[in-house]
């Protein structure tokens, strides 16, 4: 199991309360921890090494310790290894007659709350490396198509600009984080109207010489694929949650969001409508279902806000877009039965 080390700063008049709520769990958890003075002479410095899926429950009581002043800074980074080594074994055996932490959700190996949002939020930020990279994958992208060629289109696939945006839109969905959603909703639709844009040039410049295979194979949606985008899906929020990035690289190149997106298009481009249409669709469940698998997902993985009443919020959020979400996907189902008649 990984580890993780949460430094906590904090004035030296909170010295005892911070070291109580320390020692309260430490025999459960597992963990070691101490203290440090700092240059400043008023502020004390508490280091917290213990196992990655213990951090969440750690942070959740040190932010409800210091929820009542703004003299702290929690900071979390990982760390390769400890000697003495923390006792595992017997900690592992402690949770075979206690599987359930102290929420009573049961223990998992996933990263905390905190580390995953700062993880989304790089990948959901609008920036102008998310436009670079958008313009470039595309160009990867619509190559790879009109030459049928399925390595340059796994390059686009594995670049995926636009993961980023639909797991942040997930992850604010289940947390009813409506700041997240915003920024989400933005960069993916800067990123979607850029490649549509950027495609649809190619198409109108060079035109489609012929449907190949690839480029057919994008123009059609079938139910498998619905299955297909759920599962892949949840793999990859699994991925995310775990903290295992290069698990992504498999769920990239199988959800594939980009290719259907240029070939959409290619085909309005070269004026072939209802390629187009067939290759939008594909694109629309693949986003709509990314996220059905990944709100689903992240709230079997025990992600939940720390306050009861941003809870309650979220859980509203959470019904009100789930409803949302499956009726878009009632309607694409119902399409591509019209479109298959």
């Amino acid at each position: 199991m990984a580890l993780r080390v949460i430094e906590v700063v904090t004035p030296r008049s909170d010295k005892d309360e911070v070291k109580k709520s320390l020692e309260e769990r430490q025999p459960d958890e597992g963990y070691v921890f101490w203290a440090s003075p700092l240059d400043d002479g008023e502020s004390l410095s508490f280091r917290v090494v213990l196992d990655m899926e213990e951090t969440e429950d750690v942070l959740d009581r040190l932010e409800r310790l210091f929820a009542w002043t703004a003299k702290y800074r929690i900071v979390v980074y990982p760390a390769e290894a400890t000697l003495p080594r923390l006792d595992k074994l017997a900690l592992e055996e402690g949770r075979e007659k206690d599987p359930f932490g102290d929420n009573g959700n049961p223990r998992n190996g996933r990263i905390s709350r905190e580390e995953l949002y700062a993880d989304v939020l790089d990948t959901t930020l609008l920036s102008r490396y998310y436009v670079l990279l958008v313009l470039l994958s595309t160009l990867v992208g619509v190559i790879g198509l009109l030459r049928d060629n399925v390595a340059i289109i796994i390059g686009a696939m594995v670049l995926a600009p636009l993961l980023g945006p639909n797991v942040g839109l997930a992850l604010a969905t289940t947390l009813g984080d409506a700041r997240l959603s915003r920024e989400s909703l933005k960069t993916l639709a800067v990123g979607v109207v850029l490649c549509l844009a950027l495609s649809a040039s190619a198409g109108l410049l060079l035109g489609v010489p012929e449907l190949t295979p690839e480029l057919a194979a994008r123009s059609e949606t079938s139910y498998s694929d619905i299955i297909l985008a759920m599962v892949s899906g949840a793999a990859g929020i699994i991925s995310v949650t775990l903290g295992v990035p290069t698990s992504l690289v498999g769920v990239m190149v199988a959800l594939s969001l980009l290719p259907p997106l240029i070939a959409c298009g290619l085909f309005l481009g070269a004026g072939l409508l209802p390629q187009a249409g067939g290759a939008g669709l594909l694109f629309a469940v693949n986003v709509i279902c990314l996220n059905l698998a990944g709100v689903g997902t992240f709230l079997a993985q025990g992600i939940r806000p720390l306050s009861w009443y941003e809870k309650e919020r979220a859980q509203k959020a959470t019904l009100r877009a789930a409803l949302i979400w499956t009726a878009l996907l009632a309607v694409l189902v119902g399409l591509m039965f019209l479109r298959a008649r």
